[in-house]
């Protein structure tokens, strides 16, 4: 990328006047979002009613003691239902009667003054009521308290349009049920806006891009009475537009979706989600009817064979914030998942918050706690882990996930797949000779010099923290009854026989043991941190020697973390290695060689102490059996070295690359890797570094280190059965320091890319632990290094250890790799056949490690049971409240013919007839998006709390349409976009303003500033940059570097940035990567959310934030002079007037004001002077970004030009929707 450069705030603030004559400030935004204030004029003239006046106020003030929750409702009274508020209270008196206020105790109560009567109470903390809502209230009383049904929950019906004064101002249906209020209070709509600013509102709601010039120009010379009607179907129907307009809408269904391509939490890690975007994308562009775009992302993988596209639209629900935080319990994560998609699809299709009725019942709606989890029971039986692993793959679909395969890559699997399997068929028939030579190396690796294992016999065994240790009859110790968090097994045993050195313990599962596993944690996997020994002569008993051990091998070792076997050679670091046999169930081999050889003359007792310290409570391994043998020289030379996982610490300052070479940071001269001491990391001495876990760290791999100038140290161990010579291979980006135990064996100070190869060394190994420590110096850039072992032929692969075992303690598949590595090792005909096939299956793998994959949806075969949470806890379900699938009873119920109703049944509820509220839900969403407002302003919220709909009328007409239409959205917004309504100039009059300062009766159309995306999309598109690839993985555009690394942990997969090139940089929004820790930071500015949860409503705030993203972000930067170059190209031989005019048409579709022509003008002359007297200055602004600038363009003239389209793009008249 070129250089980047921050431009300071313009001196000689360019301000920008609109056609309409307001003053359009960089930044702004005129206060249109100010509370709705109701018409006071006509308020008082209209009949009180309940649902619109009063139930309201007693929802905010008084339900939350006297409603539906029974557990806080104070003296068992009830003011949400007509029969509750007017019963006798005792002693003939009613918190309301019925046409005499004066009789109510509620009037009575809401009028006191006296502290300790009147309602709602100080300590209820809720604003005591108006003089206005007072008289509301007793008005109310007076007329009889009727209690009518809440609107929401009553099913719409078609209104008909009602007759106005003027009804040649209607274009269609929807314009008189907004007039019939205009009139009413003496006012007139707005006239039509002017041609540019009509076509621009239109191209910005439905393709989220501004009109080019000649489109403007096409509009207004288009003279059929229909023009704009034509406009906004070719807007929707045809390409390039068409897309475009998927790529609008899907935006803020992904708000609602909480779509991201990133967990959330704890690693934040990465996933790959896109497909589901792009099936959005998909939909949207097809015009999917919305109960089928409903259906298939609440039950798509329940529909009867569904198809790859339905699959991918259940990913849906799968779009939710992950854990995968270590030690977290999967089953309070469950919960939360499930409590997360009710609550998603009660605020998408019900605009109900549901979730209020996790702990408690409603306090204002009639939802109960079992209404909430009779929702929860659809969505707690997906086939996922509550706690997923850690992995450095930053590109995974969660599971349970679906793979989405293209034809051509089909075709090629499936002939890779053919000759591969010809090349395995050939390879497991082995020659004669290879059979010979195989047994042959068998059989001189167990008798007579090789191992010969014998069953050590247990005579006591006992736990440190309180479990008891039972000796079975096969030789084995069963660990039973108290189970602590901790624990460490201490069991002797009688030996005969010397020079014992290799112990191997074999961990066995018991029929007392959860999931099949050798642990007794609840999911059967256990660890071991630390194994030491004692020898004590049976003889002498004060003859007692202690036993170390030097190295260690395991059949299994966790892979998905720190967990190898050797970390329990050092017991006191706090690493351990674990079985993983919550996943893969069943025995596992652990072989330790003793750092001397045990016995004595006369027998000997071992003392084997094994401890389970951990972070993973009660992993402690069941039932062990131990087994001894005596290994010779040739067994241990054929034995592999055993290595630890690679650790890093820094990177560490230094003032150049020598400093790097020669300064110590502290770990360099140690022979062993401190894990709790920490090191300097800063120039002024504080803070500090420890070694960490570098799980990206791979042998045979290139690997990528910290960014910039500074040294950072990467260590491992390697545990060697005896002295010996391993050559390495290694690389690094810069130089590298290698050192083996505390001494430097190889120093390489060249600048360069890391490669494999660059340098070969052999480490001299002592017998046991060995520290092998690189250090590698980066003058800039990103560091790297490279490393790969080459041990001798003569060293049995590590999967080979199998085979010197008794086959009996061996799993048939540890024993099968042994074989395999053993062959591959000792055959040529073998080792080529199987290159040749590695060869073909990287072809597979690579083409299958592009075939994008999703998490989907996925039914367990066996339900869970539900219960009702008490609290909402997950470890506290009421056992005496199990809850069936169902829906609110408010709403009504499944139909009485399906037994046992699943999601797909509740989808088809969503969106049938019998439901009220999602027809209503989704056309207030649509109204909002396009007058910045739902009709019914809370548009999250359908309740008894929701605001009145300023035209319930309009609503539940175009709700019946919406439906009747087969749930057509463009055809939606074909009806409400051509209306004269839609048409209006957003002029505001005084006298208008005087009586609705809130816009409510929409008596012209509100302005609102564009959405985040809108602006940016915009700006590429005018400076022509925007590239229009549709769909695809996210991309990573330009971002300030380390951001990302402020918020990630140390292992995240997404703690780094990795900035696209080339189009990716210019791609739409939608498609930019959404790291939820850290969203795009140039979007979250204008209010962006971070789709950890779904997002209905997005606000419009105005900081000085945004302007300056608006001045200084380089794309806005590279936009502004990509921009000029556009205007300068065009016509080489225009004016500055024609080119002023031209570029504010790009940027906002209309001329600039004569007005503030002279201004502008004024401003570009000044910076012509400000770079022909600093060329320099010019020439740093143009390097923004990665795009070139034509060379026959005169620098100074093209930097003038790019700060007055930087202007442009930073207008009100810019970034608002006129």
């Amino acid at each position: 990328m070129r250089k980047k450069l921050k431009i300071g705030i313009i001196s000689g603030f360019l301000l920008i006047t609109g056609a309409g004559g307001a003053s359009l400030a960089v930044g702004g935004i005129e206060p249109d979002d100010i509370e709705v204030q109701r018409l006071a004029n006509h308020q008082t003239d209209r009949p009180v009613r309940y649902g619109r006046d009063i139930r309201p106020l007693l929802s905010d003030r008084c339900f939350s003691c006297h409603g539906t929750d029974p557990v806080t409702r104070a003296v068992d009274l009830r003011l949400d239902s007509f029969d509750q508020a007017t019963r006798d209270l005792g002693g003939g008196f009613s918190a309301i009667v019925p046409g005499d206020p004066a009789a109510s105790m509620l009037f009575e109560r809401i009028t006191s003054r006296d502290p300790h009567e009147m309602m709602p109470p100080p300590e209820a903390n809720k604003p005591n009521l108006s003089p206005e809502e007072i008289e509301s209230i007793r008005t109310w009383i007076a007329e009889g308290a009727e209690y009518e049904p809440h609107w929401a929950f009553e099913s719409p019906t078609e209104p008909s349009p009602p007759v106005v004064s003027d009804p040649d101002w209607s274009r269609n249906e929807v314009d008189p049920f907004i007039l019939r209020r205009i009139e009413a209070v003496g006012l007139k709509p707005n006239p039509e806006a002017d041609a540019p600013t009509l076509v621009r509102r239109a191209f910005l709601d439905l393709t989220g891009l501004p009109p080019t010039p000649e489109e403007v120009d096409a509009f207004i010379n288009d003279d059929r009475p229909q023009a704009f009607d034509h406009l906004l179907e070719r807007l929707m129907t045809e390409e390039p537009y068409r897309s475009r307009h998927a790529e609008r809408m899907a935006t803020p269904w992904l708000d609602l979706a909480r779509y991201a391509d990133t967990a959330g939490i704890h690693m934040d890690a990465g996933k790959q989600m896109w497909p589901y975007r792009d099936w959005v994308l998909r939909a949207f562009r097809e015009n999917m009817p919305f109960d089928r775009f409903t259906i298939d992302q609440l039950a798509g993988d329940l529909v009867e064979n569904p198809t790859i596209d339905q699959l991918v639209a259940s990913g849906f629900h799968r779009n939710h914030v992950t854990s995968d935080e270590g030690g977290a319990i999967a089953d309070e994560y469950l919960l939360e998942y499930a409590v997360d998609r009710v609550e998603t699809t009660g605020a998408v299709w019900l605009g109900l918050t549901v979730g209020c009725a996790r702990c408690h019942d409603h306090k204002f709606d009639p939802i109960t706690q079992a209404d909430f989890y009779g929702l929860i029971a659809f969505f707690n039986n997906v086939e996922q882990p509550g706690i997923y692993s850690q992995i450095p793959d930053s590109n995974r679909a969660f599971e349970p996930a679906v793979e989405i395969p293209r034809p051509e890559d089909e075709a090629r699997v499936s002939s890779l797949q053919r000759r591969i399997a010809e090349i395995e068929a050939e390879r497991a028939t082995p020659t004669e000779s290879e059979r010979v030579a195989l047994a042959e190396y068998l059989d001189r690796l167990k008798t007579p010099d090789g191992l010969r294992w014998r069953t050590a016999s247990a005579t006591q065994a006992t736990s440190e923290r309180g479990a008891e240790l039972q000796i079975l009859e096969d030789g084995s110790v069963l660990a039973t009854g108290e189970n602590p968090d901790a624990d460490a097994h201490v069991i002797r045993y009688r030996l005969d026989g010397e020079d014992l050195d290799a112990l191997l313990i074999e961990a066995l599962p018991h029929d007392s043991l959860p999931a099949g596993g050798i642990g007794r944690a609840a999911n059967g996997n256990a660890i071991l941190s630390g194994i030491t020994a004692e020898a004590i002569s049976v003889t002498d008993p004060t003859n007692r020697v202690p036993i170390t051990f030097r190295w260690a091998w395991a059949d299994h070792e966790q892979p998905d973390g720190d967990y190898r076997l050797v970390n329990a050679l050092r017991p006191d670091d706090g690493r351990v290695w674990a079985a993983q046999s919550h996943q893969i169930p069943g025995r596992r081999t652990l072989m330790f060689l003793a750092d001397r050889p045990i016995g004595f003359v006369g027998g000997t007792d071992l003392v084997v102490r094994t401890s389970f310290e951990s972070p993973f409570a009660r992993h402690v391994i069941g039932r062990t059996r131990l087994h001894v043998a005596q290994t010779t020289e040739s067994i241990r030379s054929a034995l592999p070295s055993a290595i630890s996982n690679w650790y890093i610490t820094g990177p560490f300052s230094i003032a150049d690359a020598a400093t790097g070479y020669q300064t110590d940071f502290g770990p360099e001269p140690s022979d062993a890797i401190d894990f709790a001491t920490r090191f300097n990391s800063r120039k002024d001495g504080t803070g500090g570094d420890t070694w960490r876990y570098a799980p990206g760290v791979i042998d045979g791999r290139t690997v990528t280190l910290a960014q910039g100038i500074g040294a950072e140290l990467i260590a491992r161990e390697i545990w060697s059965p005896d002295q010996r010579d391993l050559p390495i291979s290694i690389g690094s980006d810069d130089g590298v320091q290698v050192r083996l135990n505390g001494e430097i064996i190889l120093e390489d100070r060249s600048n360069r890319g890391v490669a494999p190869d660059q340098n070969r060394t052999t480490l001299r190994l002592r017998e046991g632990r060995n520290t092998l420590l690189y250090k590698v110096v980066n003058t800039g850039g990103a560091g790297g290094m490279y490393y790969r072992a080459d041990p001798p032929a003569s060293e049995l692969p590590r999967d080979a250890v199998a085979v010197i075992l008794p086959g009996e303690l061996v799993r048939p598949a540890i024993a099968d790799a042994g074989e395999e590595a053993l062959r591959i090792r000792m055959s040529p005909r073998y080792r080529d056949l199987g290159e040749r096939s590695d060869v073909l299956k990287q072809e597979r793998s690579a083409i299958l490690a592009n075939v994008p994959k999703t998490s989907v949806m996925k039914e367990r075969s066996m339900p869970r049971p539900t219960y009702v949470m008490d609290r909402g806890r997950y470890d506290t379900p009421d056992e005496d409240r199990p809850v069936d699938r169902s829906v609110p009873a408010i709403l009504g119920a499944l139909p009485l013919e399906i037994d046992a109703p699943n999601r797909l049944d509740l989808a088809e509820w969503i969106v049938g007839n019998e439901n009220p509220l999602t027809a209503r839900v989704v056309v207030n969403r649509y109204w909002q998006i396009l007058f910045g407002r739902g009709l019914v302003e809370s548009v999250d919220d359908f309740g008894f709390q929701s605001a009145w709909p300023s035209h319930p009328d309009l609503l539940d007409h175009l709700a019946v349409n919406f439906r009747n239409s087969g749930w057509d959205v463009q055809q939606l917004l074909q009806k409400i976009m051509s209306s004269a309504t839609y048409r209006q100039s957003a002029r505001i009059r005084p006298e208008v303003a005087a009586i609705d300062p809130g816009n409510e009766l929409l008596a012209r159309f509100p302005r609102q500033r564009l959405e985040a995306e809108q602006i940016r999309d915009q700006a590429l598109y005018a400076s022509d940059l925007l590239i229009e690839d549709f769909g695809g993985p996210s991309v990573k555009p330009y971002q300030p570097d380390g951001l990302w690394q402020e918020v990630a942990m140390l292992q995240s997969n997404t703690r780094y940035y990795e900035q696209g090139e080339g189009d990716d940089l210019h791609r739409r929004s939608i498609y930019t990567y959404w790291k939820r820790a850290s969203p795009p930071p140039s979007l979250l500015a204008f209010d962006a959310p971070t789709r950890e949860y779904c997002n209905v409503r997005r606000l419009a705030t105005n900081t000085p934030l945004q302007a300056l993203v608006l001045w200084n972000d380089p794309q806005f930067v590279e936009a502004a002079r990509m921009l000029a170059v556009r205007v300068l190209r065009e016509d080489p031989d225009a004016d500055d007037d024609a080119r002023l005019d031209r570029l504010f048409r790009f940027a906002t579709a209309s001329s600039m004001p004569a007005s503030v022509r002279p201004m502008v003008l004024e401003t570009l002359a000044g910076f012509r002077d400000r770079y022909a007297a600093d060329p320099q200055s010019a020439i740093e602004l143009l390097q923004v970004g990665s795009v070139d600038v034509p060379a026959d363009l005169d620098p100074g003239e093209l930097a003038a030009w790019a700060m007055i389209a930087n202007a442009v793009f930073s207008s009100d008249s810019a970034i608002v929707k006129d």
